[in-house]
């Protein structure tokens, strides 16, 4: 029997999002897999919409800190359990994301970003990897306006990591499968501990992640068959503004060194700190 899937979307002022984009989540979904949706403390009426959409109720919350609504989506003989999450204080993405996790109750977990579409068939190429116990997480390919991401590459340079695109969307082995659209075994990502909150508020936790498990031998893999759109229309730029979110980015980058680098790299971590000082003033 296929394992079932949870499909956890951390969000923040998301009904926007949430109603142009659901649709499609549902589409892609069998009956008995879940949705959870966990929103984190966002100001407009996110919550009151879905609780009224889709005629949730609110239970007891599994654990502390958040708000539980659960109901569910049915149409013609699918049927597809609903969780709302919501947050009582804003947690940013890595421990909404870790909270979704936790509340959510099938082995596999499919991370999605509010303005992710995945297509319809999307699930059906990333679920046959879990066949492998070994395996940790699957990506797919994400398009976004015809440029295509989803397979990555990760290298020691000059005192730091550094993370571009692959040179080839070819099934198999990426350095990370992004946090805005992948397929993670759920008991390997709670022993890992989920996103590091080290990585607050935002950026390089999906990459540790990751790194943390190959660390143990598990798989990380791409598949490019597996297809979803990815829009970007999510929030952080209009929260912190482009420039924040770069010196968000370098911060974590570097905690990223001290984090899983070696001796010898982070020795020339310290030894090249002038030379990129230099670069970036």
């Amino acid at each position: 029997m296929a394992k079932k899937i949870s499909t956890v979307i951390p969000t923040y002022n998301g009904k926007k999002l949430l109603k142009k984009h659901l649709p499609a989540v549902f589409a892609c979904l069998r009956s008995g897999d879940e949705i959870v949706i966990v929103e984190d403390t966002g100001t407009d009426d996110t919550v009151e919409w879905l609780i009224k959409e889709y005629q949730l109720e609110k239970t007891s919350a599994p654990i502390k800190g958040v708000d539980v609504y659960r109901g569910s989506y049915k149409k013609a003989k699918k049927k597809i359990d609903l969780t709302l999450v919501y947050n009582q204080e804003n947690q940013r993405f890595s421990e909404t994301s870790n909270r979704g996790v936790k509340v959510a109750k099938h082995d596999l977990i499919f991370l999605i970003n509010s303005d992710v579409a995945p297509k319809k068939d999307t699930l059906e190429h990333l679920l046959p990897y879990f066949d492998d116990s070994s395996v940790f997480a699957v990506g797919p390919m994400e398009n976004e306006h015809g440029t295509k991401s989803g397979k990555n590459k990760l290298w020691f340079e000059r005192g730091m990591f550094i993370h571009s695109k692959a040179d080839d969307f070819s099934a198999g082995p990426t350095a990370w499968v992004s946090g805005g659209s992948g397929l993670f075994d759920k008991q390997k990502w709670l022993v890992i501990g989920g996103f590091d909150k080290l990585f607050y508020p935002a950026y390089w936790e999906d990459i540790d992640l990751s790194f943390q498990a190959r660390k143990r031998g598990w798989q990380v893999l791409f598949e490019p068959k597996a297809l979803v759109d990815h829009n970007h229309e999510t929030t952080n730029t209009t929260v912190f503004g482009q420039r924040k979110m770069e010196q968000m980015s370098w911060r974590n980058a570097n905690k990223f060194v001290w984090k899983n680098g070696d001796f010898w790299q982070k020795l020339a971590h310290v030894l090249w700190k002038p030379y990129w000082w230099l670069i970036r003033n």
